[in-house]
């Protein structure tokens, strides 16, 4: 009866380090998303190429989304330790690919590995993070990313302005999370210790051994926007520390609970749901990949550009970390989308470089709590579980990230990067505009 606690104790490492690998691989998530724009225009410097060349390059995490939340069943059949070091090595070799790849396919070959592997670790964290202090330990997880979502952008503009370096090199900062996870996790026994809950707890009779997370300390948990019932832990995890673009997966698009078929009206509040779940995310997605073109398209300097291109993930954390307070304010959401058309304005329109910065702030502000408000209001439907809306909500994000870097490099052929970001307004309106279910 107590042989698999005394083998997971044998296995276990002194100290327990899921969690701190789990925290350590969402910081090559953040550096990913927050410093694809300043890596594609440096890309496109080197190798004397259009920006939109590499434009696909910020819809690879999507594609990694889409992905693997359709395989997500059978993924999550392997041990999270097998799904960590795929992840990590296909990161290390993307960022190596990244940093000196001789040709510009090579290089885009390589970002595709670094997102294919950032959306693995999107796909495990929820799992590996299970149990009674999940939202704690996702808030701290996503607020890695968070962190690094705004360093990465100036690291790219800090070796773009050293002498002999190549500002591209700085994507070799992706390998080192990962080097560290993979060397943190080799004596890990993730069969008899599945999750960082059930490593604290291996081998202890009623107490937890400490980890990392310990070192925070407590991580306050926040309400629902729209009430405190039927909403899932990691979305509360998201509104209240601040994330860079983590969907939020689950191992299968499964319902975890019996519910009655719905009905018509119900089938449209999913649909309608399901829409400014993507539509929250257009503006988001379109300005990590296009905000330190636009830059350059005023004439700013590349590494001046690359280096600012950490305005908007800041405006992102800002607004996102400002949820604890403003999650009461009934008018949160009608402000998120005012701060993110008045930015959108902003970025379109501007020409000098200090009316663009604060326009991107503005817009990052503006759109860093659409995405979980809206992803609330759909777990909030009663006719879906938390783990199937969360689920399509992951889905309908990919969608979303795969698209719009591609869509707006294609409408540059027909208009200018300015007029094309101010498609994002009438966007923006559509989704302010849509019921979002708990009225209709």
């Amino acid at each position: 009866m107590s042989e698999a606690p005394a083998l997971a104790s044998t296995h276990s490492p002194a100290r327990p380090r899921i969690f701190a690998a789990t925290f350590v691989s969402e910081i090559a998530v953040g550096a990913h998303v927050g410093g694809v724009g300043a890596l594609i225009a440096l890309l496109a410097q080197d190798f004397q190429l259009p920006i939109s060349h590499f434009a696909i390059l910020g819809s690879f995490l999507g594609v990694g989304m889409v992905l693997f939340s359709l395989l997500s069943k059978w993924l999550m059949e392997a041990t999270a330790g097998m799904v960590l070091k795929a992840s990590s090595t296909m990161v290390i070799l993307g960022a190596l690919g990244l940093a000196f790849a001789p040709q510009a396919n090579l290089a885009i070959i390589s970002g595709l590995s670094v997102a294919l592997g950032t959306s693995l670790v999107i796909l495990i964290v929820p799992s590996v993070l299970a149990g009674p202090n999940r939202a704690r330990d996702i808030a701290l997880a996503n607020g890695a990313s968070s962190a690094a979502s705004i360093l990465s952008p100036l690291m790219y503009g800090l070796f773009a302005s050293v002498p002999f370096l190549h500002g591209r090199w700085a994507a070799l900062m992706l390998a080192i999370p990962a080097i560290y996870v993979m060397v943190t996790i080799r004596n890990v026994d993730f069969v008899h210790t599945p999750s960082a809950f059930a490593e604290r707890r291996a081998g202890r009779k009623g107490k937890r051994r400490r980890d990392l997370a310990d070192a925070f300390g407590k991580v306050r948990s926040v309400k629902a926007f729209g009430g405190p019932k039927n909403v899932a832990d990691d979305e509360l995890a998201r509104a209240a520390v601040a994330s860079s673009a983590n969907s939020v997966h689950v191992s299968s698009f499964k319902d975890d609970h019996r519910l009655p078929k719905p009905n018509k009206q119900e089938r449209r509040q999913v649909k309608i749901g399901l829409l400014r779940v993507a539509l929250s995310l257009v503006a988001e997605f379109a300005l990590y990949t296009w905000g330190v073109a636009r830059l350059i398209d005023i004439g700013v300097p590349n590494a001046t550009a690359a280096t600012l291109g950490a305005v908007f993930p800041l405006g992102m954390a800002a607004g996102r970390l400002s949820a604890g307070v403003l999650i009461r304010w009934r008018f949160i959401f009608h402000a998120s989308i005012l701060g993110a058309m008045l930015g959108t304005i902003i970025i379109g329109t501007g020409q000098t470089l200090p009316v663009l910065v604060a326009g991107l702030l503005i817009a990052g502000a503006g759109n860093a709590l659409l995405y979980p408000i809206t992803v609330d209001d759909l777990v909030a439907l009663p006719s879906l579980s938390p783990n199937r809306a969360a689920a399509l909500s992951a889905l309908a994000g990919g969608v979303v990230v795969f698209a719009m870097p591609l869509i707006l490099a294609w409408l540059q052929h027909y208009l200018s990067l300015g007029q094309s970001l101010l498609l994002l307004f009438p966007v923006t309106l559509v989704l302010f505009l849509l019921p979002n279910g708990r009225r209709l």
